[in-house]
C-alpha cells in the first residue's frame, strides 16, 4: 500500500468560519484515520508489528467501547515521532493547519477523503446497506463473544461479500492482512464501518469547504 517512511511537512488547508468544536472535530478525526493508515503498513520491525496485530485482536467488538479503545490503541502503535505534530496554524480564510507527520500517509488520507467526497452519496448509500443489514442480522451489538461466533459462521457469505464491497469503496487491499490481525472477518468489516464513518466526517469538511486536505 504505502512504502516510504519520510517525514515532512503537510499543510491541510481551511477556509470559512470554524468553531471550537470544529478545531477539535476535525484534527481527531483526521488522527484516528492517519493511525488505522500507518497500521496497514508493511512493518520492519517486528515490535510494532506485534503492537499493531494486538490492537486489531484485543478488542471483542461486541459494543461501543471497542471502537474507541480500538483507535486509542493504534495511536499507541504509532512512533510518537510520527505521529501528527501541530508546527503552525493560521486561522484565516484562508488559513492553515501546518503538520509534520509521514507522508505518504497524509497523502494517502488525502486520496480517501476526496475520493469519498467526490461519491459521499453512493457511499452512503453502501454504508447504510451494509449496516441495516448487519442490524437485521443482529451482527453489530452482541452480548458475548461467543455468539459473534455463532453468528460469523451462520452469516460468512454475507460478512464476506460486505467486506468486499467496503474494501473497494475505501480502495482498500490488504483484506487478507486484516482478517489475519483481527482473527475475525466480522470484526474487520466493523472496523471498516468505523474507518468509513470518521472518512465521511472529514469529506463533509471538504464538500463544506472548509477544508481542502
Amino acid at each position: 500500500m504505502i512504502m516510504e517512511r519520510q517525514e515532512g511537512s503537510y499543510k491541510v488547508l481551511i477556509n470559512g468560519s470554524w468553531s471550537l468544536e470544529d478545531l477539535y472535530v476535525f484534527p481527531h478525526t483526521y488522527e484516528q484515520v492517519y493511525f488505522l493508515l500507518y497500521s496497514l503498513l508493511p512493518h520492519k520491525d517486528e515490535f510494532v508489528q506485534d503492537r499493531i496485530k494486538y490492537a486489531y485482536s484485543q478488542f471483542p467488538w461486541i459494543g461501543g467501547y471497542s471502537t474507541v479503545n480500538f483507535y486509542n490503541k493504534l495511536k499507541f502503535t504509532t512512533p510518537k515521532k510520527q505521529r501528527p505534530q501541530i508546527i503552525s496554524l493560521k486561522y484565516a480564510s484562508p488559513g492553515w493547519i501546518e503538520l509534520s507527520l509521514i507522508l505518504a500517509v497524509a497523502f494517502a488520507v488525502r486520496r480517501l477523503v476526496k475520493d469519498t467526497a467526490k461519491i459521499i452519496k453512493e457511499a452512503n448509500s453502501v454504508y447504510n446497506e451494509i449496516y441495516k443489514g448487519m442490524s437485521e442480522r443482529k451482527l453489530l451489538r452482541l452480548d458475548i463473544e461467543k455468539k459473534q461466533i455463532e453468528l460469523e459462521k451462520l452469516h460468512a457469505e454475507y460478512i464476506y461479500s460486505s467486506l468486499a464491497r467496503m474494501a473497494k469503496m475505501l480502495g482498500l487491499e490488504n483484506l487478507e492482512q486484516m482478517n489475519e490481525k483481527t482473527g475475525s472477518p466480522l470484526k474487520t468489516i466493523k472496523i471498516l464501518l468505523s474507518l468509513f464513518r470518521r472518512v465521511k466526517k472529514l469529506a463533509e469538511y471538504e464538500g463544506r469547504g472548509k477544508t481542502d486536505i
